[in-house]
Formats: C-alpha cells, structure tokens, sequence
C-alpha cells in the first residue's frame, strides 16, 4: 500500500531534502534542536564574514529535514531574485550590501577564519573538553528524579549552545574548502580535486585510531595477539589494556555513532564494534606526510604557474580549516548529544513514557512529578512518526531556483557567495547522474564482494575484511568497519561528506553519492569500484 502526504513548503523560497543528516523521523527533542540552533549558528557565522546570506532556515515536514539559505534582502518573500542589472545596483545602492561586501573584503584580507580557528584552540574547544567531561562523570542513574530533571535541562542547555557553535563555524572550517574549489574551478581544473590537496589533514579522524593503537599495544606487551580478542573482557583482563581502554572510552565511549539522532547508539553501547577496532588497529603507524606532500605536488603541478602562489596559500587555509571541521562535529554534537541520550534513557527507565515521543520540558516535568501528555497523545506522535519513516520525501519544495548571478556582484560578495553555494553543494550527491555514477575518490580500480548495509552493526556482523561496504550513508561508527574495507560505495553523499572524508584518509578507494546504489546493487555481488571514472560496475 503506498503512503501519500500532502508536501507543503514551510515558508518563503525553495527548501532542499538534507538526507545525511537526519534520520527517517527524528523525535521532537532533536527536530526542535535542529531548527533552533542552525539557524542561530548560521546567523552568526554568515554575518562574521559578510556573506549575502542573512541565515540557514531548518524545517522539518512530514518529519523530514528541509533546509533553506535565506538571502541578505527580500528573504522573507517569494519574490523572485532580481534580474541581473537590478542585483548589479541593489548591491551597489543598498546599505545592507555595502556594509556585507565591506565585511567580506575585510575577511578575505585578514583571513578571519584563522581567527575563529585561533579562538577554537584557545577557548572553545578546551571548554567544550572540559564541560563534556564535567557531564561525563556525571553518575545519572545515582541521581535521584529531581536531580535527574535539572541534570537534563542543564545538558540541554549544553547542547544548544554547542550545536550553534558548530554551525558558526561551519562557515570558517568550510569556507576556505569552498573557496580552494572554486579557485580550482577557475583555474581549469574540477573541484573533486580539492580532495587531493586534503590528505591526512583531518587529525580528528585519525585521533582514535592512535587511542586504539595504544590499547592493541598494551595487549601485546602483556603477550595477547589483539585480532585474537572477542570482547571487551579479554581486554580487561590485562590491566594496562583496560586502563588505556578507560581513557579512550571516557572520551569517546558516550559519543553518538550510528548516526545524528538523539536515538541512534553511542560506541558504549556496540561493544562489538570496539572489539573490531581494537582488532584492526595496526601496529605500525603510518606515516603519511609524504604521500600528502606528493599528493598536493601532483595537484600544484596541474595549476597554471602564475596561480601556484595562490594555490599554496589557499591549500595552506583548506588544510587547517578541514582540521577544524572534523574537530567541530565530534565536541560541539556528538558527544554532548550522546550524553543527552545517556539520561533520557536513565529518564526512560523513571516514567511512564517513551521519552524520545516527547519534549525535552515534558521529560523534565514528568521527572518532578508533573503531568504529562496523555497516553493517546503519545500513542497518536508515534504514530505519525511511523507513517513519516514509511514516506519518500521530494528532493525540493518549492520551485526550482537559478543560482543568482554573482558576476553582478561586487568582487568579494560574489567571491563568498560562490563558496557558499560550493559549499552547499558538496554536501549532497550530484543530481541527474547515471545509475551508480557519483563523486570518485582514489585512484585505484577495486573489485570486490558487495555488503550492502544499513548501519555499521549489520556491516560487523557480515563483512569480510577486503569486501566493499555499499550503504546508503556512512556516520563515524562506520569508521572501524572502513578501515578493514577494500572500498566504499554511498549513495548519499558529496565531497565534505564523512564517507569521502574517511576515504580519503586511509586511501580507500570509493565511489561517492552513486545513484540507487542501495535498490541496483544486490548484496554478495562481485562488482568493480572505479573511482577514476566514479563508476560502479555489477560483474556478477
């Protein structure tokens, strides 16, 4: 039986579906999150830097995440964008323009990402450490239900701040990424090939990876081979193992890990996915400068000679801001988030209610003894829930709109409003390709079994070290799952997306964004992955 709804735009303009960040039918805690803070985030960010852009609008519909860039004039209206020689005297004339494109010149000049990136290293991501670990230690099953209210709504409030942080500095962690694509573009070359400049400048990434290693490494010094471990009590077994898995799991044990809802798993909660990372963490670590440096060489060698300055200097900004990036997410969302998780469910265990069918205030009410939302209330939200995970949302409400046309614009507007859209671009798969087509990451053909997965517990209990991972989306609790992976086949996805992030870390080939991958590849096919021509082939 196929399930209709009714596709209302939630206001002005044209949203576009955001698939890679939301689940089928987040709950009202975490839709409620998301259209508060990115918004204010966006806000923030855009107005630092003297975009075009007033802000990033959020809305959910029929439980699916909609997301709109709201422009600098006229946002508020289905007006349609200016003609050329209107913008071109609007952002002249228009005082709002003149101060925007005064900020941006400003910011170009001075670099002010480097600021935010100074800020983050000097206050916010130690503070950030510090709070997190401060909710970390926090025993929230000894608390009693008052405490656990107040507990909540102050972890709450954590996250809320943490997340329009992250969005703030989605402008200055992606925008030098931005404007490195499109000075590639310019230069005659395709902004997939921003990637080859990126090799091994996300240390967040690989941050782990150490901690694991540490862990394997005590495992040996005490005599026990780490593949031959199958659960975390042969671990603990050993005491210098089970003190460097402590650590490890202290900071990234209450993480969110099989996605970015509120009611996906923390790592605490896949110990077998722990297990498998321990397992594959490789004794050796891998020096990879200088395939770095050579990738980066390859790529400079293709850059007209009278742009290589330009080049170095905008690869020396995209590498530092990819490092922000990929720090962003895990300290400002993902671990506060998970720990907000941590007490709904101790809240779960306390009331009688489903707590992720209701609001962050109705938990923390319902926990000092308040009245909440009735049975049927409840029962009528989940409900709704299911029939939204059942729907297939259009890819835009609205109609479709031509980019504006920045050769109107002032220099430095149109220069940060292509890196916006860049941007913004790169964060979806491409439309219109051919069935298994997308972005290609590496340079080697792989062929290999298929695993077509759901999430990365499915990928454990059915992969084969050397298969090839086929899913519709990867979050970071795929990331022990990859590192044991002879290639990566998504089909959401574009260049900034955590899959090609991960491929290109540890050199797996990948092909990125493939269309219907998940209906046309059947699980157990041998097929080849070639990335060089961002193809997957079905051989049997």
């Amino acid at each position: 039986m196929t399930v209709t709804a009714t596709w209302t735009k939630p206001g002005p303009g044209t949203w576009e579906l955001d698939s890679s960040h939301a689940g089928p039918a987040p709950g009202p805690i975490q839709r409620d999150l998301y259209e508060r803070c990115i918004d204010r985030g966006m806000t923030d960010g855009l107005a630092l830097f003297g975009a075009p852009l007033r802000t990033m609008h959020c809305r959910f519909v029929n439980g699916k995440f909609y997301r709109r860039l709201v422009p600098l004039i006229g946002g508020d209206s289905d007006r349609k964008a200016p003609p050329a020689a209107a913008l071109w005297l609007a952002t002249r004339v228009h005082p709002a323009f003149r101060r925007a494109e005064k900020r941006a010149e400003e910011s170009f000049e001075t670099k002010r990402w480097r600021a935010e990136l100074a800020r983050w290293e000097s206050e916010w991501k130690p503070d950030l450490v510090k709070a997190n670990l401060r909710f970390t230690d926090v025993d929230v099953a000894a608390l009693d239900d008052a405490a656990l209210a107040d507990h909540l709504c102050e972890l709450h409030e954590h996250l809320v701040e943490s997340t329009a942080l992250h969005f703030r500095l989605h402008v200055s962690d992606m925008g030098p990424l931005g404007d490195l694509m499109v000075k590639l573009e310019d230069w005659g070359l395709h902004r997939d090939d921003t990637f080859r400049a990126l090799v091994a400048a996300s240390p967040a990434t690989r941050e782990p990876r150490a901690q694991l290693r540490a862990i394997a490494g005590a495992l040996r010094a005490a005599g026990v081979d780490p593949t031959t471990i199958t659960s975390l009590g042969d671990v603990r077994a050993e005491p210098a193992a089970s003190a460097a898995l402590d650590e490890y799991l202290r900071f990234h044990g209450w993480r969110l890990t099989t996605g970015y809802d509120i009611e996906d798993r923390v790592l605490l909660e896949l110990p077998d996915v722990i297990v498998a990372s321990i397992r594959g963490a490789r004794e050796a670590v891998v020096d990879d400068a200088e395939a770095a440096l050579a990738s980066v060489e390859a790529l400079r060698d293709r850059v007209p000679a009278a742009h290589r300055a330009d080049f170095d200097d905008a690869v020396e900004d995209a590498r530092l801001s990819y490092g922000l990036r990929d720090e962003n997410g895990p300290l400002t969302y993902e671990w506060p988030a998970g720990l907000l998780r941590r007490a709904l469910l101790e809240a779960d265990r306390r009331i009688d209610a489903p707590v992720f069918e209701l609001t962050l205030d109705e938990v923390a009410s319902m926990l000092r003894g308040e009245t909440g939302p009735s049975t049927e209330e409840i029962a009528a939200r989940a409900a709704e829930r299911r029939r939204w995970a059942t729907l297939d949302a259009p890819a835009r409400l609205g109609p479709e709109e031509a980019p504006p046309p920045v050769s109107a614009m002032p220099p430095n507007l149109a220069r940060i409003t292509r890196v916006v859209l860049t941007v913004v671009g790169s964060l979806e798969a491409d439309e219109g390709l051919a069935p298994l087509h997308g972005m290609g990451i590496g340079t080697e053909t792989y062929v290999g079994t298929a695993r077509v997965v759901h999430d990365a517990v499915e990928a454990l209990a059915t992969m084969e070290p050397g298969d090839i991972v086929v899913a519709e989306y990867t979050a970071p609790t795929y990331n022990s799952v990859l590192s044991m992976a002879g290639a990566i086949v998504t089909e959401q996805g574009g260049l900034l997306c955590h899959a090609a992030v991960i491929a290109r870390e540890l050199g797996i080939p990948a092909v990125i964004g493939a269309t219907d991958a998940m209906s046309l590849i059947p699980d157990g096919a041998r097929i080849e992955v070639d990335p060089t021509n961002g193809r997957v082939t079905i051989l049997s």
